[in-house]
């Protein structure tokens, strides 16, 4: 799985929030690197902006290195942002290592073009752009992909019928329809013209 790094300093206690992110500098908190302990952490505003380009809440990997503190990989936990401008407020960062299994959501990708898309005519539908899954730390899929190149009109891909890497198991229900293909509405339409221009004429002689 790709990653992304970051580097943090540990945060004094008593600095007020508002203070540091004047300042430049964005409050976080990092958990799970020494039991229960946890870390008051301050990252450079820039740094997180260039971060947040990539990284999503519980599903990116990021290399995190604190100075004289700790260093490792993890996962960005939760994200508090403003409410007027979206601007990041404060980061939790979680340490998966040594964690066991990992509970994060990987993003789905497509591959292929459906039969039903490219013969019939059918419009791809995907229903669920990421997945809730539980990984190793070790061996956390960067995405999970899904060719739908065998799929014609009518036919759908459920949770249960993905195929996960080795070790990884999805925690989404296993009926939740991910992908389907449907007929075209465009061809529906027409069919239904069709048929309507055949009905007039014999309607107009009746009269």
């Amino acid at each position: 799985m790709a990653t992304y790094r970051l580097t943090a300093r540990p945060r004094s206690g008593g600095v007020n929030p508002r203070a540091l992110r004047r300042s430049g500098w964005i409050p976080g908190v990092l958990y799970g690197h020494s039991g229960l302990q946890s870390l008051s952490i301050e990252c450079d505003a820039r740094a997180v902006t260039d971060l947040l380009k990539h990284a999503t809440v519980n599903h990116t990997v990021i290399d995190l290195a604190v100075p004289n503190g700790w260093s490792g990989r993890v996962l960005l936990r939760e994200l508090q942002t403003g409410s007027t401008d979206q601007s990041p407020l404060h980061l939790s960062f979680f340490a998966i290592a040594g964690h066991g299994a990992i509970h994060l959501d990987v993003p789905i990708v497509l591959t292929g073009e459906p039969v039903g898309v490219r013969l019939d005519r059918g419009v791809l539908d995907q229903v669920v752009f990421q997945l809730s899954v539980v990984a190793p730390s070790e061996a956390i899929p960067e995405a999970v992909t899904i060719d739908v190149s065998g799929l014609g009109v009518g036919d759908a891909l459920r949770v249960a019928d993905l195929a996960l890497p080795a070790g990884v198991a999805a925690t989404s229900p296993p009926d939740v329809a991910v992908v389907t293909v449907l007929p075209s509405k465009t061809g529906a339409d027409l069919a239904a013209i069709a048929v309507d221009e055949e009905v007039q004429p014999a309607t107009a002689q009746g009269g």
